[in-house]
This record gives structure tokens, sequence and C-alpha cells, in this order.
């Protein structure tokens, strides 16, 4: 039920889905409504970036809580931070929580990968006319897509592989859909500066 889902769930949802939200036509009339004239008069391109930035940062919480549910589940044996049972399941078990041949747990790599993500996106954000945004469109857009074999494989384990399945972590379901909504982002802006459709004249912002 609902109620019965952790507070921290929810405002990972809403990070991630503002973020979502932000880059569409639609999104307009609400920015107008909450008075923020100033990003409704944002390029396209422009407003992209910047839901781009916030489902990154949702990402990146994502990956930080189900770390800390990980140091909780090592310390106590259960953890406060996320009551259901695939939390446990998932995350305390060094079978699921470990990038193969890496052996580093996946919420520190999610973090690591996030936070890679963010510095292209803030730079793109504030520095839209620079020479090479093209290049780092490309590389976030080559980064973000090497995440996505790794969502398919913890979606897998998820649904087939780990005992009990299929059991749902909603932490690291939440990390999946921030790394899948950041590859399209990217992946639109990418199409959108080759198809020209790039805010040249824009003025970074201060």
């Amino acid at each position: 039920m609902l109620h019965e889902l952790d507070p921290m769930l929810y405002v990972l949802a809403v990070i991630i889905g503002i973020g979502c939200i932000i880059p569409l036509q639609q999104a307009r009339k609400i920015l107008g409504s909450l008075k923020q004239e100033k990003i409704v008069g944002w390029p396209h391109t422009r407003r992209m970036l910047l839901g781009l930035n916030v489902v990154i940062f949702g990402g990146l919480l994502a990956s930080t809580w189900t770390w800390v549910i990980h140091r909780q589940l090592l310390g106590a044996g259960a953890s406060t931070a996320c009551t259901a049972q695939g939390c446990h399941t998932l995350i305390g078990d060094s079978r699921w929580n470990e990038v193969p041949l890496l052996g580093v747990e996946w919420g520190i790599f999610g973090l690591l990968a996030f936070t890679v993500l963010g510095f292209i996106a803030l730079s793109l954000l504030f520095s839209p006319t620079e020479g090479w945004n093209r290049t780092w469109l490309k590389g976030g857009l080559v980064f973000s897509g090497l995440g996505l074999p790794a969502v398919a494989w913890l979606v897998l384990v998820e649904l087939v592989l780990a005992d009990g399945a299929p059991v749902i972590c909603p932490f690291c379901t939440m990390a999946h859909i921030a790394t899948v909504a950041s590859f399209v982002l990217f992946l639109l802006l990418s199409k959108a500066h080759d198809a020209g459709d790039w805010e040249k004249a824009v003025e970074p912002l201060s």
C-alpha cells in the first residue's frame, strides 16, 4: 500500500518525476503558474538540460540511499532506510550487490556514475554555447548508455535470479529509472544539436 512506502521513496519519485516533466511543452503552464517565467522563456533545449540535471540529481540520491541501506545491513543486519523486503534480499546479498568483475557495490558505482553525468550535464547547462558542448553531449550519451546493460542485468536479478524472485528493490528501481531517463534526455539533446536546434545565441547562466 502507498502509506506503507518509505518516505524517501516519495522524495526520489518527485525529484525524478519533476526532471522528466520539465522538458515537456505542457510544463510551461505549470512553471508559469509557479511564477517561473524565466524558465518558461528558456529554449526547449535549455529546459531539457535543466530536466536532465534534476533527473541525475535524483539518481545520485537514489544510489547514495542504496549505499546507506547496505551500510545499515552490514552493521545491524537490518535497515531503517528501507522496509521493503527487496532491499534486504538484493542489497544485502553480495552476489547481487556487487558490480561483476569489479567487486564494487552498486550503490558506490551508481554514485560515481551519476556524479560524472551530473558534472557533464551541469557544465552544459551553464555553458551551452561553448565549442566543446557537442563532444560533451556525445560523451554523456555514451556514458549514460553504458548504464543500460547494468539496468537490464539488475532487473533480470530482481525478476528471475534472486532468491524468492521476483523481488523488487524500490530504491534500486528509482536509480534504474533515472539511468534510463538520463540516456533518453542525452539522446534527445544530441539529436537537437545535430539538427541545428541548439540555442547558440543564448547567454550562459550567471
